[in-house]
């Protein structure tokens, strides 16, 4: 379904599905990325979907991580997997984040 990111796309061209998305990921004020623990990383379905846009829609926006695993650690490897790629978006993490463990309970 996605070839190509948002960006490698004319003005106008992207498929509607990233086009819309584009938009909400533009209008938001800050963003909360809730991811659960993948491997020791995050979701390939978070970190794909990120991947499809630029770094001006996120750009010197707050972001917010929340993880969650079915382990004691709720999911930190995830966490500290995702900072510095929100950080490389031009997002601003806050340095608190919020770890869920034992999710499955």
């Amino acid at each position: 379904l996605l070839r190509k990111p948002h960006f490698a796309y004319a003005q106008g061209k992207a498929p509607e599905v990233l086009e819309t998305l584009a938009g909400l990921v533009a209008s938001a004020d800050c963003y909360v990325m809730v991811t659960p623990e993948y491997n020791h990383a995050a979701s390939p379905a978070l970190m794909n979907t990120l991947n499809h846009f630029g770094s001006s829609l996120f750009s010197f926006r707050p972001s917010a991580i929340v993880s969650y695993s079915m382990g004691q650690f709720g999911g930190v490897r995830a966490a500290a997997n995702l900072r510095p790629f929100l950080s490389e978006l031009g997002c601003l993490p806050v340095s608190a984040m919020v770890h869920v463990p034992h999710a499955h309970e």
